[in-house]
């Protein structure tokens, strides 16, 4: 995969979403004003792709775009990106779920458009959703060691899949305030290396901080070990509104430098470039 050494300052946002996806709101022109209002020389948008793994066409229509609605959301970034060239770089992306077993029907899906970046999630853990609204109380019930387990062993397995270009909250479990438990470490340490061995990137995302757990994704002893596994990051607001386009960004840069990390990705064309910050 190329790797261009870009040497000027670039400020991005690699996770966006649109209404399409059913939990966002706000019209796609506007997350593009928000960025150019705070500086960033790129947004990506990044819906969530159509939950192909689930039967019927729209088994969820809070969590994902449909297989209807894609088209529009392709050719609605798309002019974005003509109307605002020249001024901010709009990136066509998808944040698409890995579901073991269905590796097939995903690839179908990503090979329809030209993406510029596939983000990789783990959102249904052991026959469930890890993070939608009730689900904490799934650590109570079938327990924090077993679904951390199964988190990081999916995590670990769309790393190495080839489908993604970069792996989205590493610790997402955490997302209510249950902590990873110290009997599931050997699984996280197993997803570190997956990343590592893969050359895939992570986003170290300021959603975590709006939520229970009030802590940015991945965790700092975590992101700690990603970087220095050698496992690149990208900056990522998961914005599911313009108000939330690069929030928190001087926070998740200075968790990133502590960590150690010098420089951050960008993608074109699923390509990457080097960004130092």
């Amino acid at each position: 995969m190329m790797q261009e050494m870009v040497q000027d300052t670039y400020q991005t946002d690699y996770h966006v979403h649109t209404a399409r996806c059913g939990h966002a709101g706000g019209a796609a022109r506007d997350y593009v004003l928000a960025a150019l209002s705070r500086g960033l020389s790129e947004i990506a948008f990044t819906d969530h792709v159509p939950l192909y793994f689930l039967p019927g066409e729209d088994p969820d229509p809070g969590l994902a775009m449909t297989r209807a609605e894609l088209p529009g959301y392709v050719e609605e970034v798309s002019a974005l990106r003509e109307e605002f060239a020249g001024r901010i770089d709009v990136l066509l992306g998808l944040e698409a779920d890995y579901a073991e077993g269905h590796e097939a029907a995903l690839e179908e899906i990503l090979r329809a458009h030209d993406w510029d970046v596939v983000l990789g999630s783990v959102h249904w853990v052991a026959g469930g959703w890890i993070d939608a609204p009730g689900s904490g109380r799934r650590h109570e019930i079938e327990g924090s060691v077993l679904l951390w387990r199964e988190y990081y062993r999916l995590l670990a397995k769309a790393a190495a899949s080839g489908l993604f270009d970069v792996i989205t909250h590493f610790d997402l479990p955490k997302k209510f305030g249950h902590r990873m438990p110290p009997e599931a470490a050997d699984a996280e340490a197993a997803a570190v290396d997956a990343a590592r061995a893969a050359g895939v990137a992570i986003e170290v995302s300021s959603a975590g901080l709006r939520k229970t757990v009030g802590e940015e994704y991945p965790a700092p002893p975590l992101l700690t070990s990603l970087v220095a596994a050698g496992v690149p990051i990208v900056f990522s607001s998961d914005a599911h509104a313009p108000a939330e386009v690069a929030w928190g960004r001087d926070r998740i840069e200075a968790a990133a430098r502590a960590a150690g990390a010098r420089e951050h990705l960008s993608f074109r064309k699923r390509e990457r470039r080097k960004h130092p910050f």
